[in-house]
C-alpha cells in the first residue's frame, strides 16, 4: 500500500510539471523554407516563431510572428539562453488576434476602438475604456522575481483614466496601482498612495 501511495504521489508531481515542449518544425512553400515553431505559409510568405512559446498568424495579407520577451538571467550567461541554448519555462497562453486590419500577439489581447493590442507577458493585462486601449506589463524585475508565473495584473477605470497594476485603488479623482503583486495602495487624506 505504501509503495502504491509513493507511486501515486510521484505521478501527481509529474502531472504538475509542464508538458513536453513541441518539437521545432520546418515548412516549405512558395520556393522558401523556414524552420521554427508554429510555422505558417500564406500570402507567398513562410514564417515561424523562434521559440516554442511563440505564435504566428496569417491575416490581412501578411504573416505575423511573435516571441515573448524573456530577459531572465540564465545559468551560463545573460539573456534569453543559457550555455546550452535552452530557455527556461515560460507560461503558455500567448495568442495572436487580428482586428481592424491589424494583428497583435501576446497575452490578454483586446480589440477595441480600431486598435488591437496585447500584453507582452503572462502577468500583463490589457483594458479598453473611454476610447482608449491600454496594455501594461509588470517591470522585468517583478516578472523575474515571480518567474513569469505571478498573479495577473488588473486595470482600474475611473475618472476618464485607465491605470493598471496591482491593488488598484480609485479615489479623489485619481487612480493608483502598485507595480508588484506584493504592493499595496491606500486612499487617505485626499490622495492615493501605493508602495511595493
Amino acid at each position: 500500500m505504501g509503495a502504491l501511495l509513493v507511486l501515486f504521489s510521484l505521478g501527481l508531481v509529474e502531472l504538475g510539471q509542464p508538458g513536453p515542449r513541441p518539437p521545432a518544425e520546418c515548412k516549405s512553400a512558395y520556393g522558401k523554407t523556414e524552420c521554427g515553431y508554429d510555422c505558417i505559409a500564406a500570402y507567398g510568405e513562410v514564417r515561424c516563431a523562434k521559440t516554442p512559446e511563440g505564435r504566428c498568424q496569417a491575416a490581412y495579407g501578411e504573416v505575423t510572428c511573435w516571441d515573448p520577451e524573456d530577459d531572465r538571467p540564465r545559468p551560463g550567461g545573460p539573456g534569453r539562453h543559457g550555455r546550452n541554448g535552452h530557455r527556461g519555462e515560460l507560461p503558455d497562453g500567448a495568442v495572436c488576434e487580428s482586428a481592424y486590419g491589424k494583428t497583435a500577439c501576446g497575452f490578454d489581447c483586446v480589440a477595441a476602438y480600431g486598435e488591437v493590442v496585447c500584453a507582452q507577458s503572462a502577468m500583463g493585462v490589457c483594458a479598453s475604456a473611454y476610447g482608449k486601449v491600454v496594455c501594461w506589463d509588470p517591470p522585468s524585475r517583478v516578472r523575474r522575481a515571480f518567474r513569469e508565473r505571478g498573479p495577473k495584473a488588473e486595470c482600474e477605470t475611473a475618472y476618464g483614466k485607465i491605470v493598471c497594476g496591482y491593488a488598484c485603488t480609485a479615489a479623489y479623482g485619481e487612480i493608483g496601482c502598485a507595480p508588484s503583486p506584493d504592493g499595496v495602495c491606500e486612499a487617505a487624506y485626499g490622495k492615493v498612495t501605493c508602495s511595493e
